[in-house]
């Protein structure tokens, strides 16, 4: 039942299919036989590990299975460190070593995009903007857990094989992750912003509990067979595993995953980052004037301030305007801690005027 995940899936593979619409592989591929148990390391729970979300203390066999999952990830050398940390400093130095290698490759799957496509090696008219994503870390949050899962949620453990479960609406779902046994007051960092620029995300799986050697299949095509022809873990019986995988938001913004007949697992899903185009792109701008001030004839002086910036939104400068053209601009400037555009002027005419301030507010699609 179990089905090998191909050594030959690289950071560029994954960059490649991920912007034509395919299933990524697993940036670290965990095959079904670790070459060590992490039992050992158990000694020092409850250490906190890189996907855990802030605050929590995870339960000891989540903790032990991402442990796990890390070690099976890890290269000989590293993983001989790890095995033999005599103290709980030793431990998190090599957890960290392996975070930052972790990291590394999430940031050169989108350097190698470029560089296929720079190449010619990818047609930029398949790939479209995708060609320029970048990859966004967030702080860890869990989005699902089917052991506290609702049953009017669709995923409540245990997940069973020949299934096609789903998280609908990935990135739409906002504060509502309490369902699925994840957060239940977070929108995990994936709203607006960032949203429908989002073009995968990067979640770390931990499976619990599995009742045969199998593997998992996950991916953004609502397709029971074309899930199961992408490998995210593969995994023995009766011990629990974890990975890192990206899953592409192309096809559709929902997660889809399956087991192969005859399976029984219960899942837990951490989002840990995200890839959109990177910050090259145009800016989104919006305006905020504020309220107009009215100004009294014969050298009259009088001020306005524009209305302050939306969050996400820096300054970018402004505009002063008036309904008079004897009313000279003063002075302008940013004001309020660089969030709204200040305006000073003199009326020269007889009658009053009015002055108004106009901030331009900016941010990068995806902030």
């Amino acid at each position: 039942m179990n089905r090998a995940h191909s050594n030959s899936t690289t950071a560029v593979m994954m960059a490649i299919a991920l912007s034509a619409g395919l299933a990524a592989g697993a940036l670290l591929p965990v095959k079904a036989q670790a070459a060590s148990s992490a039992l050992p390391l158990a000694r020092f729970y409850p250490t906190l590990l890189p996907s855990s979300p802030d605050g929590k203390v995870e339960e000891p066999e989540v903790w032990l299975a991402k442990v796990q999952g890390m070690l099976a990830a890890a290269p000989p050398l590293l993983q001989q460190s790890l095995l033999s940390a005599q103290t709980a400093k030793d431990f998190s130095s090599n957890i960290a070593l392996l975070q930052q290698m972790q990291e590394g490759l999430l940031k050169q799957g989108a350097l190698d995009m470029k560089a296929a496509i720079k190449s010619g090696r990818v047609s930029t008219k398949a790939l479209g903007d995708a060609s320029n994503l970048v990859y966004k870390a967030l702080e860890p949050c869990r989005i699902m857990d089917t052991r506290s899962a609702t049953g009017g949620s669709g995923v409540q453990g245990p997940i069973l094989g020949n299934q096609l479960y789903t998280i609908p609406g990935f990135v739409t779902s906002g504060s509502n992750w309490g369902q699925f046994g994840g957060n239940g007051s977070s929108d995990c960092g994936l709203t607006n912003p960032p949203g429908n620029n989002i073009h995968a995300v990067a979640i770390v799986i931990t499976i619990l509990n599995p009742n045969f050697d199998a593997y998992l299949g996950v991916s953004d095509v609502a397709s029971l067979s074309t899930v199961l022809s992408n490998v995210a873990l593969n995994y023995t019986h009766g011990q629990g595993l974890s990975t890192m995988y990206i899953v592409p938001q192309l096809s559709t913004s929902s997660i889809y995953f399956a087991l192969p007949a005859g399976l029984s697992v219960q899942l837990i899903f951490d989002v840990v980052g995200y890839y959109v185009v990177s910050d090259a792109t145009a800016l989104q701008c919006v305006q905020q004037a504020g309220v107009a001030s009215t100004i009294a004839g014969s050298g009259g002086t009088g001020n306005a301030t524009s209305a302050a910036c939306p969050a996400t939104y820096t300054l970018a400068g402004g505009s002063c305007d008036s309904d008079s053209a004897n009313l000279n601009l003063a002075s302008h400037e940013a004001s309020g801690g660089n969030t709204t555009w200040f305006c000073s002027g003199v009326n020269s005419g007889g009658s009053s005027a009015h002055l108004t301030a106009t901030a331009n507010c900016c941010r990068v699609p995806g902030k």
